[in-house]
C-alpha cells in the first residue's frame, strides 16, 4: 500500500515518530511519501495514496495552529482513508480531544476514518523526562506502532473517544494557538550566554526569529514550539511566561541514541507509580495487552528490539 504522512514538528519528536513509522512501513512492503509542515511546505497531493497520515503534536490538548492552517488547504478526496498519530508528554483523557477540528473537517470532506492513535514522547517543557523513562516510552512505541500498521493492514479501526467536558474544556485551553504570538513579546536572548551560532535562526519553522544590528531578535508569529530554547547550545534564550514559572526544558534527548542502546530496560512505570506518572499505568498495560493479543507473548522481545 502507499502512504502519506503528513506532520508538524517542533522539537522533532513528531518527526522522529514519523520516521521511524516510516521504517517500519517499508518493512512491511509498503512505499511511503511524508511532508513535514513549515511556513513554506507546499501543499501536497494526495492523490493515489491508499491512506494518508496525520500527525502533531498536542499542545495544550489542541492541534497546533501551524498544523491547522496546512491541512485546511489540503485536498482530500472523497473516500480518501486516513489515520492519526498523535503525540504528548501525558496520557490524560482530555488529550482524546485535541483531534476533534481534523476529525470534523475530514468528515465534511467525507473521507474515511481509519483509526487513531496516541503515542507518548518526552517534554519539551514542564521538566525533562528521566533517561530510563524515555527509554521505556520508546519500546512502548514500537509496540503501539506495530499495532497500528497490523491495524491498518487489517482495516481495523481503533478510536480515542472523547467527552463533552473534554471537548469543552479543549476549547476553552484552545487560547495556547495564539499565546505564542502575546509570548513572543517577552522572548530575548542572554547576551553572556549567546555564541552567534544562528541554530535559532536557521532552525525556526515559523521564520520567527531573526538578526538586526548583530542582536538576536524576534517576530510575533511563533507557535511556542520550543524548538529554539530546547536546543540551543547554549541555554541562551529566555521565552517569557515559560521561564518564569520554571517550564523551559533545554537539551537534546538524543532519541535514536537510546532506542539503540543494546542495555536492558529498567521498567520505570509499575503499578505503584504515583502522581504524574499514575496516567502510564494503564496506557502501557493497553499497549502490551493489544500487542500480546495480536502477535504473541514470544515475540515482545524483538519487538522491543526495534524500539521506535
Amino acid at each position: 500500500m502507499k502512504f502519506l504522512l503528513v506532520y508538524y514538528t517542533g522539537t522533532y519528536n513528531t518527526r522522529y515518530l514519523t520516521e521511524r513509522i516510516a521504517e517500519k512501513l517499508n518493512e512491511r512492503g509498503h512505499q511511503v511519501d511524508s511532508v513535514e509542515i513549515n511556513s513554506s511546505t507546499p501543499i501536497a497531493n494526495t492523490d493515489g495514496y491508499d491512506y494518508v497520515g496525520f500527525s502533531y503534536p498536542i499542545y495544550g490538548f489542541n492541534t497546533p495552529l501551524a498544523f491547522d492552517k496546512y491541512v485546511k488547504k489540503l485536498k482530500i478526496n472523497k473516500g480518501q482513508k486516513y489515520f492519526i498519530y498523535k503525540n504528548s508528554g501525558e496520557t490524560l483523557a482530555m488529550n482524546n480531544a485535541s483531534s476533534r477540528g481534523i476529525l470534523r473537517l475530514m468528515k465534511r470532506r467525507k473521507a474515511l476514518f481509519a483509526g487513531e492513535y496516541h503515542f507518548v514522547m518526552p517534554y519539551n517543557i514542564h521538566f525533562k523526562y528521566d533517561k530510563d523513562f524515555v527509554r521505556e516510552i520508546l519500546l512502548k512505541n514500537g509496540k503501539l506502532a506495530s499495532i497500528m500498521i497490523y491495524n491498518l493492514e487489517n482495516e481495523r479501526v481503533e478510536h480515542l473517544k472523547s467527552k463533552f467536558i473534554y471537548n469543552f474544556g479543549a476549547f476553552f485551553v484552545g487560547i495556547v494557538k495564539i499565546a505564542g504570538n502575546v509570548n513572543s513579546f517577552l522572548y530575548k536572548v542572554e547576551k553572556d550566554k549567546c555564541v552567534n551560532c544562528m541554530k535559532c535562526v536557521n532552525d525556526c519553522p515559523e521564520k520567527n526569529i531573526y538578526v538586526k544590528n548583530g542582536k538576536i531578535k524576534f517576530h510575533h508569529h511563533c507557535d511556542m514550539c520550543m524548538r529554539c530554547s530546547f536546543f540551543c547550545p547554549t541555554n541562551a534564550i529566555k521565552i517569557g511566561f515559560l521561564d518564569w514559572w520554571g517550564w523551559k526544558v533545554n537539551g537534546d534527548y538524543k532519541l535514536k541514541k537510546l532506542a539503540e542502546d543494546p542495555s536492558p530496560v529498567k521498567p520505570y512505570i509499575n503499578k505503584d507509580s504515583k502522581g504524574f506518572y499514575k496516567c502510564f499505568i494503564k496506557t502501557f498495560e493497553k499497549i502490551d495487552r493489544e500487542y500480546e493479543e495480536i502477535f504473541g507473548k514470544e515475540n515482545e522481545q524483538s519487538v522491543e528490539e526495534k524500539a521506535v
